[in-house]
């Protein structure tokens, strides 16, 4: 009979594609995931696994083992979560976050997570959504939360709540009396962050709908770096609206009225079905409840000096 050791390193093996990768994924070595392998094949009486290439691929054999194994380690990482959360067993979730989720409801949420869940310690890696996604599908990210994201059927979401974007100028720089076409932002440069970054996915979306290009510029990951940049009059720019509520109340940004508007966006929180799905679930539930992109943003206003301790 397979162990659930080896069924593990055999799943790990094929969802990431080398023995190496799934050996540091189970913190053993490689050695000893090739021994776990080799016992997997030996009792299924099959070759799971066809090619000389460095990256494996399943064989039939191996994709019928691989579903199998694939809802069992579900059913465990379920009974394993809820065994862990009775017995207090302390697991470190890593958990990957967006500049906007940091800077807004993150804080309600980790104090939340310290209420419900004790023997959970959240360690936050925070990036784009790019990136993010693609540390969730290998395993490298527990959980995150992520601008509409669009999955693999390995993995599950939850959907937590919606932010609003909008383009924003240096006061002055249109008409606030009047709703601006997009077409009029050809006139103008436009500030992009990452190119995997949901403003700018959401901004270059909206221009090239309106046959617009105009001069972009590079403004870094960091929305309020940008911000900053707006706010000096270098460009306009697609911004989370709830993280610049003291710019606008303070006159040094103003958000454009635009035709067509910009939509909502839609934030999940992301992970694997397979061995974290049970945690997961009830991680999202509690992320759900906080999630609340109007509270929390404290941002220092850009163009105010600001001291460094």
């Amino acid at each position: 009979m397979l162990t659930v050791k080896q069924i593990e390193t055999f799943y790990w093996v094929a969802k990431l594609g080398t023995i190496q990768r799934a050996a540091d994924k189970l913190h053993i070595t490689q050695s000893a995931a090739t021994k776990r392998l080799q016992d997997v094949e030996a009792k299924s009486a099959a070759r799971l696994f066809e090619g000389s290439g460095k990256k494996a691929r399943l064989s039939a054999k191996g994709h019928e083992l691989f579903a199998l194994c694939e809802g069992l380690l579900d059913s465990i990482g379920r009974l394993q979560a809820y065994q862990d959360t009775n017995r207090r067993v302390v697991r470190v979730l890593h958990i990957g976050l967006t500049e906007l989720v940091a800077l807004t409801w993150f804080p309600a949420f980790l104090q939340q997570m310290r209420d419900f869940f004790s023997n959970v310690i959240l360690q936050p890696h925070v990036d784009t959504s790019g990136p993010m996604l693609e540390q969730v599908i290998d395993g490298r990210l527990d959980l995150a939360i992520l601008p509409e994201p669009e999955l693999p059927a390995s993995a599950a979401r939850v959907s937590l709540g919606s932010a609003r974007f909008a383009w924003f100028c240096r006061p002055g720089t249109f008409d606030n009396k009047r709703t601006i076409p997009l077409r009029e932002f050809g006139t103008v440069p436009v500030i992009e962050q990452a190119p995997k970054s949901i403003s700018t996915i959401l901004s270059s979306r909206g221009l090239e709908s309106a046959g617009v290009d105009p001069e972009r510029i590079c403004g870094g990951n960091n929305a309020v770096v940008v911000g900053g940049l707006v706010a000096a009059g270098v460009g306009v720019s697609m911004l989370p609206v709830d993280l610049f509520t003291q710019q606008i109340q303070s006159g040094l940004m103003q958000v454009v009225t635009t035709d067509p508007p910009t939509p909502a966006v839609r934030y999940d929180a992301v992970f694997l079905k397979q061995s974290h799905s049970a945690l997961g679930y009830m991680v999202a539930e509690v992320a759900r409840r906080c999630c609340d992109f109007r509270s929390g943003a404290q941002q220092p206003i850009a163009g105010r000096s600001q001291r460094t301790e």
